[in-house]
């Protein structure tokens, strides 16, 4: 029983092992293609790999579940098509036997997950926030990529092309009136050239050849025309306007509690903060669900192919992770209680593998 216990462990660890490893690439890419977009527009590479690192416990927080899911469902799958679960009932090692080893490896790793829940991700990714912030007002210049429109209070600035000392081309800026509905100017130039104080924290964009375009309504126009205009923004004012509090994705488990505690004794609502923590702790404890739901069915496909598990647990994943996040969109929404329904995914899939693995032990 020893042996087979340890081949199975094996087995598990290795494919666990791997699907994490793929699974977390893949999470990855959009991230890496984000820092190499941002190494491109001037910040430094050390800051951008970073920002990179610390999105990891959030990331391990996904592909963990996920690849215990994958896991289980490709090597029970293949045990299950190539008879040896069939062999050792018919040696009278019952179900519970076969998974016994790997229950205590899916509870470690549900305490890992709960951990990186409560602890590490909310409070790297605030980390991440700040050093993307600190980046700003280090290369104020960098807020201003080519290729995509950048908002700030009242203009939007769009620029074509750009170089690593700050020559521009192409460029289209917007100012609002002070409603921020209304265009108030449209602003043209061949050429620019952008440069920050970082002292002040004002961006200067000199431009070169510029035409502008006032619009003062009954779609009256007045249009300028020069060789040479300065606009100025403020960055450091644009930086520094964010929320004082810090948001509750943001929380670590100990922060959630005391700031429900908190408004609860202002009599402020706190649907908001318990949805995140029952967030946290629903994430947490999906390992489990995935491993009762996982188990029962990859001895009831019996499929070789690995794509059909691999099929399977996306499907399965997806419809967990889908509906949990939805759940949390509505955190702001008391009457329909967001934070119990985050748990319906998790009674499902526990509920639904219990049962399965009740018919599969009375057969």
């Amino acid at each position: 029983m020893k042996t087979l216990n340890i081949y199975v462990t094996k087995s598990l660890v290795l494919i666990l092992f791997s699907a994490i490893l793929i699974l977390t690439f893949g999470m990855l890419g959009g991230n890496l293609i984000q820092v190499l977009r941002l190494v491109s527009n001037g910040i430094p590479i050390t800051s951008a790999i970073k920002v990179l690192l610390y999105m990891m416990p959030m990331i391990f927080s996904f592909t963990v579940p996920m690849g215990i899911l994958v896991a289980v469902l490709l090597m029970f799958g293949k045990m299950s098509a190539d008879n040896e679960i069939t062999a050792m009932r018919a040696c009278g090692i019952s179900i519970f036997q076969i998974i016994s080893p790997l229950i205590i490896l899916i509870f470690v790793l549900t305490a890992i997950c709960i951990s990186l829940q409560t602890t590490w991700a909310p409070y790297y990714m605030g980390q991440a926030r700040v050093l993307t912030k600190s980046v700003g007002f280090n290369n104020p210049e960098a807020l201003i990529p080519p290729g995509q429109p950048c908002n700030f209070d009242d203009m939007v600035v769009y620029v074509k092309n750009r170089d690593n000392i700050g020559n521009i081309k192409d460029i289209q800026i917007f100012t609002f009136d002070k409603s921020k509905q209304n265009i108030a100017q449209d602003i043209t130039a061949a050429t620019g050239f952008i440069k920050p104080d970082r002292e002040t924290g004002i961006l200067s964009i000199t431009l070169y050849n510029y035409n502008i375009i006032s619009y003062q309504g009954d779609s009256a126009q007045d249009r300028l025309y020069g060789k040479e205009f300065v606009l100025s923004i403020n960055v450091d004012k644009e930086l520094n306007d964010q929320p004082i509090q810090k948001r509750v994705d943001f929380m670590t488990y100990n922060e959630l509690m005391g700031k429900i505690t908190l408004y609860k004794k202002l009599g402020f609502s706190t649907t908001e903060m318990e949805t995140q923590l029952n967030l946290m702790f629903a994430m947490g404890l999906s390992p489990i669900a995935f491993l009762l739901l996982g188990f029962p069915l990859a001895i009831r496909t019996s499929r070789k192919e690995t794509s059909v598990g691999l099929f399977i647990s996306i499907i399965l994943a997806g419809i967990f992770f889908f509906f949990v996040i939805l759940c949390n969109t509505l955190n702001e929404r008391a009457d329909l209680y967001p934070q119990y329904l985050l748990w319906i995914p998790n009674i499902v899939y526990q509920a639904g593998g219990l049962y399965f693995l009740y018919r599969i032990t009375k057969r």
